[in-house]
């Protein structure tokens, strides 16, 4: 499914392809600085290096999860849907 800049996530999805996503997750969990999105691998590969440099700023790791209800920022990209409806987040709100 193709995520893009204004959307509202219909369904919960992991990231496979794309650039430069933030999005707004504050419906969701409260927080309200802007989340950067970014592929698992990429994601990985940050959180391994900031562990090898002893770097402890957990909010600059990115992360790959889409949830639903959120709003995204600004980006663009292609998402795998994993839960839509009651099984999804904001179905389980």
């Amino acid at each position: 499914m193709a995520v893009a800049n204004g959307m509202e996530v219909p369904a919960d999805g992991l990231l496979i392809s794309g650039a430069d996503i933030l999005t707004d997750e504050s419906a969701m969990t409260g927080e309200t600085l802007p989340i950067k999105k970014d592929v698992l691998a990429k994601c990985i590969a940050l959180r391994d290096q900031m562990i090898a440099e002893n770097n402890k700023e957990q909010h600059e790791l990115s992360s790959p999860i889409l949830m639903s209800g959120s709003r995204v920022l600004q980006g663009e990209g292609k998402m795998l849907v994993v839960a839509v409806g009651k099984l999804s987040a904001l179905g389980k709100i």
